[in-house]
C-alpha cells in the first residue's frame, strides 16, 4: 500500500466506497466526476515517485549482519520502485526493523510516527521470550495508538 503498486495496494476505489458506506473519513470518499467515473483523493501515506525511489533506495542499501535476513537488497528494484520475491521471514524483518528507517526518511511525521510505533509493537510482540507484564504494557500501548490522522 505504501508503494501503491497496482493490483497489490489495499487503497483502491472499492475500499473508498467502503469508507463512504461506513460514514467515516469523509475527505477520502470518492468524488463522482460524471460518466460513471469517480476520483479518489491521495491518502496521507501516498508517496511521490521521488519518495518511492528514496524508500526503495534505503531498503536496497541496507547492510545486514549474516543470518539476520536473506539478501533483501536483491528483492528491491529501485528503478521500478517495487519490492518482490522476499520470504515471510524477510517481511517480518522489514516490518520490525527496516521499514521504520525507510519510513522515517520519506514520510511526514504524522504518518511515520504511528507506523514506527506499530513496528515496535510487533517487534516486542514477536520476541522469543515475553513476560506477562510486557504483554500488559503492550496492551496499554496499542490502546494509545492514534491512527486517525493517517491510516484509513
Amino acid at each position: 500500500t505504501l508503494l501503491d503498486i497496482s493490483g497489490k495496494t489495499k487503497d483502491h476505489i472499492k475500499a473508498r466506497y467502503d469508507l463512504q458506506e461506513m460514514g467515516i473519513r469523509k475527505n477520502l470518499h470518492p468524488k463522482d466526476v460524471g460518466g460513471g467515473r469517480a476520483e479518489i483523493a491521495k491518502s496521507c501515506f501516498s508517496m511521490t515517485p521521488e519518495e518511492k525511489s528514496i524508500f526503495c533506495g534505503v531498503l536496497k542499501g541496507a547492510k545486514l549482519p549474516d543470518g539476520s535476513a536473506s539478501n533483501i537488497s536483491r528483492c528491491v528494484k529501485v528503478s521500478e520502485r517495487k519490492i518482490y520475491g522476499y520470504k515471510s521471514h524477510d517481511a517480518h524483518f522489514m516490518l520490525h526493523y527496516l521499514l521504520q528507517i525507510a519510513i522515517r526518511s520519506t514520510m511526514p511525521k504524522s504518518v511515520a510516527q504511528p507506523l514506527i510505533r506499530l513496528g515496535c509493537f510487533f517487534r516486542s510482540l514477536c520476541q522469543k521470550v515475553i513476560r506477562i507484564e510486557e504483554l500488559n504494557n503492550l496492551e496499554d500501548e496499542i490502546a494509545k495508538f492514534n491512527f486517525d490522522g493517517c491510516i484509513p
